[in-house]
This record gives C-alpha cells, sequence and structure tokens, in this order.
C-alpha cells in the first residue's frame, strides 16, 4: 500500500510462498538454497528475486573459528555456483542477487576482505547485495558497543562497498545511509564532468 518492495528472509519454501502470496516481492535466503532447494524452483515460478547469501555453517555454529584459504575466492565461487543451482531449477539469471554474507561465518579480516574487494563478486555479473549494519566487527574496530552507536562504521562500510559496486545494502538506518549515498554519488558524478 506505501509502494515498498518487501522481502521474505527465510530458507523455506512453504514460508516464501505464504509471502509471495501476500504480496512480498523478494526472497532472501540465508543458505541460498541449500536447506531447502524447493525454494529455487518456487521463485523460478513466481519470477521472483531471490537473494543468494554465503555463510559458512549454520547459524547457532558459524562463529566458531571460521577459515579460509581466500575469503574472497571461497565465497566468490560458492556464490557463481549456487546462482547455476537457482538457473538450473528455472530461475532466470537476471533475477539473482548475491550476498557474501558480512558477519555469517565471518571474523573481522574475512569481512574487511570481502568489503575491500566487493569489485571480485560484482564481476559475477549480478546486484551485490552487502549487509554491514551495526554488526559486530564495527565494534570491533572501535566503532561502537552499543549496536545504535555503530551507524557511522555501518555507513562507511556501505560507501566502501558501493565505491567497488556494490547496489543493494541491508541497513538499519535507511534514512542516514541514503544521504551519504547521495552526498557521494554527487561527488563521482562530479569528477567525472571534469
Amino acid at each position: 500500500a506505501c509502494g515498498a518492495v518487501v522481502s521474505v528472509d527465510t530458507t523455506s519454501s512453504s514460508v516464501a510462498a505464504f509471502a509471495l502470496d501476500g504480496g512480498a516481492s523478494i526472497v532472501n535466503d540465508v543458505s541460498a538454497g541449500r536447506d531447502d532447494p524447493e525454494i529455487l524452483s518456487l521463485c523460478a515460478r513466481y519470477g521472483s528475486p531471490i537473494v543468494l547469501m554465503h555463510m559458512l555453517g549454520k547459524p547457532n555454529n558459524m562463529q566458531n573459528n571460521p577459515r579460509y584459504d581466500d575469503v574472497v575466492t571461497q565465497v566468490r565461487d560458492f556464490l557463481a555456483e549456487r546462482m547455476e543451482a537457482a538457473v538450473s531449477a528455472g530461475l532466470a539469471r537476471e533475477r539473482v542477487i548475491v550476498d557474501p554474507g558480512i558477519g555469517f561465518g565471518k571474523l573481522l579480516e574475512h569481512n574487511l576482505a570481502l568489503l575491500a574487494r566487493t569489485g571480485e563478486l560484482a564481476k559475477l555479473g549480478r546486484p551485490v547485495l552487502i549487509g554491514p549494519s551495526r554488526k559486530q566487527f564495527i565494534r570491533e574496530l572501535g566503532g561502537g558497543d552499543a549496536p545504535q552507536e555503530r551507524v557511522a562504521g555501518t555507513v562507511a562500510a556501505c560507501l566502501c562497498a558501493w565505491r567497488r559496486g556494490a547496489t543493494i545494502f541491508r541497513v538499519h538506518d535507511v534514512g542516514q545511509l541514503a544521504g551519504a549515498l547521495r552526498v557521494a554519488g554527487a561527488i563521482e558524478k562530479s569528477s567525472e564532468n571534469h
């Protein structure tokens, strides 16, 4: 009714179907279709975009000493594989959004590498969603103990990822990020004109 695009955060095809029937437009699956593969063909039938997110492990154990040889390469390869699974299930490639899963089975150095090398994820040719909002890694960098004190760090993380090709951001503080992106976009546009 208010013109907002609604997404549903679920790994269940039955929950996704209920939400899509109720007016949701996008499915956000933190398991990237691994928990319930039917969610991929469901999105294909509905013509609904799906966000495929990388997570190492499960929510209850994902932060138990996560290890990577090269986090960006491994996350990119995982997202490419899950994108092919979605396409094989009948989903149009244009309906896939990829999310490296900032904070989901990642230590500080992993999150920083993914943000710094977002461009490598953008080379998958699909929109990159970044969700750093108020997360623990910002606190670890001195960005505020309480979650509501981490807005500046969230905006900084989003701007860095935006400069490297991210186009969708999951944040709590929408107004602050929208304002920062308007200013950064104006600066970028001005530099292109000179």
